[in-house]
């Protein structure tokens, strides 16, 4: 009976340990989606929108000779200064030590309408390099 207690005792202790592996390794590829102001903690940077710079998708029904193209102003801020990027979706960008991927967009663009800013969201992904 004292090792069944030894055993269990054992699991109790470890158990507050087994998230400690997933914790420090969500860092390893960290994907947020968000809107223009809002920051997003990726592991070693903040990232955070700021403006949208350019919009030139084909908007939805029409058919375009391009698909066009949405550039992003991003503030990054690591341990040292922060500074702006300038992301375009769908194009890995090297950051502070790791790859920016701006990966998706909302919503899409129509045929007349342009976007408010504060209806835009931003799914942004940031992988760390790793050592």
């Amino acid at each position: 009976m004292p090792m069944i207690k030894a055993s269990a005792a054992l699991a109790l202790a470890a158990l507050p340990l087994a998230g400690c592996a997933t914790l420090f390794g969500s860092g390893a590829n960290s994907v947020h989606t968000l809107a223009l102001g809002q920051t997003g903690n990726f592991g070693p940077v903040n990232l955070t929108p700021i403006s949208v710079e350019e919009d030139s998708r084909c908007p939805t029904a029409v058919q375009c000779i391009w698909a066009g193209q949405v550039r992003l102003k991003v503030l990054v801020e690591p341990a040292g200064a922060d500074h702006a990027v300038f992301a375009t979706l769908g194009q890995p960008l090297g950051v502070d030590g790791g790859t920016l991927l701006l990966e998706q967009v909302s919503p899409q663009r129509g045929s007349t309408a342009q976007i408010p800013p504060s209806h835009y969201s931003f799914t942004l992904r940031y992988t760390p390099q790793t050592r």
